[in-house]
């Protein structure tokens, strides 16, 4: 079943309160970057166990990230706050860019204009509002009168702002969000229709950008995504950098865009089944921060230029642009493992180890990535030594130990052996849905459809709210399936469970009600 895997925070591209991307927090595999988090996530709570009845007993989940975006991964810190703009900003323009920026910068003001096709000219391809499948989906089959249980937020109950748009997202309302998204945008003249007309660009215009993709991304809303990211390109047209704008900007340099943007506009394409292309763009990131780390050794500026920084900021520099870098890297290993390119992704998760600057706590993240993919490749004595901690009699196993014994007793098909190793996990740690998740799938290969059942349906009782999760969702919905022939009926006590304690976000396919 579905690994539920946690978000991270990446700092670094956080100048104020006032970036979007922050407000993130998910309880699946994200692509956002700037996360804020209300706990620290431990990560031995993660599984691997996907749905049993796709002829897969133990999987990686392909479609979404492997590797987890939580605390115990956050590649860039609050410290890295303190490096100034100009660094976090840095980028190094084509060479086609970087003569026109130096045009610009040499010209007398207005009087070096670039022609059309130098411009990015982005808008929406969504003329109205994205609907809320689930309440469209409970006034289908229960009427209005259960749509009056139903009290979320939409986007005209917030105020117009990056302040609405932060509590549609911390509601977990996406696509109320998408939707203000679409109007604030508008106001940049980016609007419906305005896909290849000039408009200005602002860092606040690309984080709305920035926080819609990922949106459009969280959703699953593939050929808006596609479409709508497509004219930003890489992210490499001048009107991205600041020195286009002298008017507006002075003399500062470097890129509108943020970090993350790039990032998410590298790997779209293997959200749309193109992972190839995505390692091409990630590959072609990497180089870009290989060479502004070079350029940082050497005493240069990020783009190659004279530095008059201090060694202390040179370090500290050096330091977020490696943390980058790591990201990079990750980024490459999941779109790696979504085009089944296994011995790139062990390859990359490998050098990654290798990496001096990792906290315990990462590196050993990292090492369980690793020995968790071979055991997807039915490689198990590789994993063995890094999945189960073989100490003295007096070693106490952790939480994780306890998950990593069943998930070998899974490899080896001892379902009963697993379910107790999860049992005292869960033991231990009560409140984790995805143990309750593994020890079902146990017991269904053991025969105990129905004791399955009713494990993961007294979880979403106890807690709708935490435990209605699109893969519980989906599993329990297959479950029923197998479990009687009138499992309908189940399916629309769940939608009914959504309609009243969740936001918007949740794929109403997930309940299999066609």
């Amino acid at each position: 079943m579905e690994n539920n895997e946690h978000s991270r925070k990446e700092t670094s591209d956080v100048s104020s309160d006032h970036t979007l991307g922050r407000y993130f927090e998910n309880t699946t595999p994200t692509v956002f970057d700037e996360i804020v988090s209300s706990h620290r996530v431990d990560h031995s709570s993660t599984s691997v166990i996907n749905d049993p009845i796709s002829n897969r007993a133990l999987d990686l989940d392909l479609t979404s990230k492997f590797l987890k975006n939580d605390h115990m991964l956050e590649i860039e810190r609050p410290s890295d706050l303190t490096v100034p703009d100009y660094h976090r900003d840095a980028w190094i323009p084509s060479e086609s860019t970087r003569k026109i920026l130096l045009s610009i910068a040499t010209s007398p003001p207005g009087t070096s204009l670039p022609n059309r096709e130098n411009h990015t000219m982005p808008g929406l391809t969504l003329q109205g509002d994205i609907l809320d499948a689930t309440k469209e989906a409970s006034i289908h089959f229960y009427g209005e009168e259960e749509h009056m249980h139903r009290n979320i937020l939409t986007a005209s109950d917030v105020t117009q702002d990056e302040r609405g748009l932060r509590n549609l997202i911390q509601a977990e309302c996406y696509r109320a969000a998408v939707n203000l998204s679409g109007r604030l945008l508008a106001i940049y003249g980016q609007g419906f229709g305005k896909i290849d007309h000039p408009s200005k660009h602002t860092p606040h215009s690309l984080q709305l950008w920035y926080t819609r993709l990922a949106l459009l991304t969280k959703l699953k809303q593939i050929d808006v995504l596609k479409t709508e990211a497509q004219a930003f390109g890489n992210l490499d047209k001048p009107d991205m950098y600041f020195s286009f704008h002298p008017e507006l900007y002075g003399t500062r340099h470097g890129s509108m865009a943020s970090f993350s943007f790039r990032l998410l506009l590298a790997e779209i394409p293997s959200f749309c089944g193109n992972p190839r292309e995505s390692l091409d763009n990630l590959y072609a990131l990497l180089s870009t921060v290989n060479q502004i780390l070079r350029n940082l050794e050497e005493g240069l500026s990020e783009e190659g230029g004279t530095s008059n920084c201090s060694a202390i900021e040179r370090q500290d520099s050096m330091t977020l642009w490696s943390r980058r870098k790591s990201k990079i890297l990750i980024s490459i290993v999941n779109c790696a493992l979504l085009g089944k390119n296994f011995v790139l992704a062990i390859e990359v998760l490998e050098d990654i180890c290798k990496c001096p600057d990792w906290q315990n706590e990462q590196l050993e993240a990292f090492k369980l990535a690793l020995a968790r993919l071979h055991l997807f490749l039915g490689d198990i004595p590789a994993p063995e030594g890094k999945l189960v901690t073989k100490e003295a009699p007096v070693h106490t196993p952790t939480t994780k130990e306890w998950i990593n014994r069943g998930l070998m007793a899974v490899t080896q098909n001892a379902f009963q052996e697993a379910y107790d190793c999860f049992q005292t996990a869960l033991n231990a740690d009560p409140a984790n849905v995805m143990i309750v998740n593994n020890m079902a799938v146990c017991l269904l290969y053991t025969g105990k459809l129905r004791a399955a059942v009713q494990l993961l349906e007294n979880a979403v009782t106890k807690n709708p709210i935490k435990n209605l999760q699109e893969s519980i969702i989906l599993n329990m919905s297959t479950l029923y399936e197998l479990h009687t022939t009138h499992c309908r009926q189940s399916k629309l006590q769940l939608l009914k469970q959504m309609n009243r304690y969740k936001g918007d976000a949740i794929d109403i396919q997930c309940l299999k009600l066609v």
